[in-house]
């Protein structure tokens, strides 16, 4: 018999096994802070999630989901700070479902699932105590022995793989982005991979290793990408240290996105945004705009939906703020940079601007 894992709300998590017979915990153990603010024009205290804590994921019941794309936070049926029932904290990450669209017969119906006339409420849960993740103190060494890339031989495979592959230049890759090759280490996983570390000011918090070759991924049973275990994947954007430097940031998934869009670009190690990367990246483009750069499959791949975040985004940017699809199949990665550019240009809906913020006169 498999044992109960340990989660922050236990009333919530038993009853959506009891439920839905599997749950899988997200997130776990994060807790679930609120910033409280005062709206200027109406007058009225404003609560915004700051860190969204721990999420129970389930197949959805509202759609013909089986892929456990509906996500629900461990604080849902709690009361809040104004004294309302938290039943907004649900979400479900297929497109076209009522929960993706946020309609209120839908919220009301998996509220009558979950704490129904017959059940135990909700709001009186015992919320078990989390933790909030303080980057500050989070620090990541590299796996093993390494070497910075655009110190390898011209001929070595990782070079040949980065340059006439993928029409990557290695010298920014291993100057500006500090990505090395791993020659030798205890996680044999590592070994003849890249390792691109990742910062949070200045100091590594953690690392992706990435395989120097290309293959059919989904059939493979290597995995692309190995995180390093202890990374704090949702709380963190990778290059936001270089990309805030600039007026217009570019948000996309992968760590090759990137390299590709530039220096004003960060990811979000995944296709979904976090709450937590939500509020990185307002913080550093606030009074500039940004643009969200989904790959053209990114429907294909099962890729989590952003509507909810991208509307907070751009209420909270000023309208500045655009999300563009790339067309179908195309990959911001094999794509020239002048060309992306262009066409973010042609779909944003305010001016882009690609140029440093404290730039010198007649420089880009």
């Amino acid at each position: 018999m498999t044992s109960e894992p340990k989660v922050l709300n236990r009333l919530l998590y038993r009853r959506l096994v009891k439920m839905f017979g599997n749950v899988k915990v997200r997130s776990r153990g994060e807790s679930y802070t609120e910033v409280k603010s005062l709206d200027v024009l109406s007058g009225k205290t404003r609560y915004r999630t700051e860190n969204s804590g721990e999420y129970y994921a389930v197949c959805c019941p509202l759609c013909n989901d089986t892929r456990f794309r509906c996500y629900i936070n461990h604080m849902y049926g709690t009361i809040d700070p104004a004294g309302r029932e938290r039943t907004h904290l649900v979400y479900c990450y297929n497109a076209g479902c009522s929960l993706s669209d946020k309609t209120r017969k839908a919220y009301e119906k998996l509220e009558e699932m979950l704490t129904g006339k017959f059940l135990t409420p909700l709001v009186g849960a015992e919320i078990n105590k989390g933790v909030v993740v303080d980057l500050d103190k989070v620090r990541s060494n590299w796996p093993g022995d390494v070497i910075r890339v655009d110190k390898l031989p011209p001929n070595h495979a990782a070079v040949r793989y980065l340059t006439v592959q993928r029409g990557f230049d290695v010298n920014v890759v291993g100057k500006f982005y500090n990505v090395h090759l791993c020659t030798s280490s205890d996680r044999r996983i590592c070994e003849d991979r890249l390792i691109i570390p990742i910062y949070h000011r200045k100091k590594m918090v953690g690392w992706q290793a990435r395989a120097a070759y290309e293959c059919d991924w989904k059939e493979s049973r290597i995995p692309k990408y190995y995180t390093a275990p202890g990374t704090p994947k949702a709380h963190i954007l990778y290059n936001l240290g270089n990309a805030s430097k600039y007026r217009t940031g570019v948000i996309v998934e992968g760590v090759t996105d990137v390299w590709r869009v530039g220096p004003q670009a960060v990811c979000s190690l995944g296709a979904s945004l976090s709450t937590a990367q939500v509020s990185l990246f307002v913080r550093m483009f606030r009074g500039y705009g940004g643009i969200l750069l989904e790959d053209g499959d990114v429907q294909d791949n099962g890729a989590i939906n952003n509507d909810a975040k991208v509307t907070q985004i751009t209420d909270e940017l000023g309208g500045k703020f655009s999300r563009i699809s790339l067309p179908e199949r195309v990959d911001p990665a094999d794509m020239h940079r002048d060309w992306l550019r262009k066409f973010m240009e042609s779909n944003s809906s305010f001016k882009l601007n690609w140029r440093r913020r404290y730039a010198k006169k007649g420089r880009s």
